[in-house]
């Protein structure tokens, strides 16, 4: 099946595009279940200019558990592959919540427009260098859960290396090469996009040519909904 792709200024098809549409996708195909977890690898850039074809294959299905492989190409060069494992609502056997409390709430973040999040952004004053807290919301979401998660993991794309570039005053260019080469990406708990959400975004690593960062997604109460950890490319050239 084909899909359409962003414009994007690098020429590439988007990551935080490909992410979202895994999401949709997959939920499509699996009614009445909701993505737990995915795993994504890039592997490489391809054209923006042109469709990306998704190849889906079934791994496991059951009445609680679905997964699915879905392999997203351009003629035959695979662009990335991800496993996507999905779940049905179940009673809680076991109910542990991780909660966090040490943030300020977003009446005390400053405005902030991004590239790619064209909603409400604010940015909490820096308690670490390489630990960037924002708050977003996107109060004219559609109602579509699929849709809400796909934002979620869109964000957790975007964040990571661009703050990293950000705090060391590095700008990709010929001479410097970034990309996301893999990203983990899961869902702890409802939630809904129009309302508040800190993303607490971390460098973990970077070093050898790669960089580590996580990102932790708590709801205004604090609670622990959503997270991500991806490792990007970050290697300077001779030239």
């Amino acid at each position: 099946m084909p899909a359409r792709c962003l414009p994007s200024t690098h020429g590439g098809v988007l990551g935080a595009q490909l992410l979202g549409q895994q999401i949709v996708l997959a939920e499509r195909m699996t009614p009445n279940k909701i993505t737990h977890s995915l795993q994504t690898v890039f592997m490489r850039p391809g054209d923006c200019r042109q469709p990306v074809w998704i190849d889906v294959e079934r791994l496991a299905h059951g009445r609680s558990i679905d997964s699915l492989a879905l392999t997203f190409r351009q003629d035959s060069l695979q662009i990335c592959r991800a496993d996507v494992m999905l779940r049905s609502p179940e009673p809680d056997f076991l109910r542990l919540r991780s909660t966090e409390s040490d943030f300020l709430g977003p009446q005390h973040a400053s405005p902030l427009d991004r590239p790619m999040m064209p909603w409400e952004v604010r940015v909490l004053p820096r308690a670490d260098t390489h630990q960037l807290d924002q708050w977003q919301r996107i109060p004219e979401a559609p109602e579509d859960r699929s849709l809400w998660r796909a934002f979620i993991a869109h964000s957790c794309e975007l964040l990571p290396l661009s703050d990293l570039l950000a705090v060391t005053g590095l700008t990709p260019t010929k001479r410097l090469a970034v990309a996301v080469l893999s990203q983990n990406v899961t869902f702890y708990d409802d939630l809904d996009v129009r309302d508040w959400h800190l993303f607490r975004v971390r460098t973990l690593h970077a070093g050898h040519g790669r960089a580590i960062g996580r990102v932790e997604v708590f709801g205004p109460d604090g609670e622990l909904r959503a997270g991500s950890e991806l490792v990007g490319l970050l290697r300077g050239s001779a030239i």
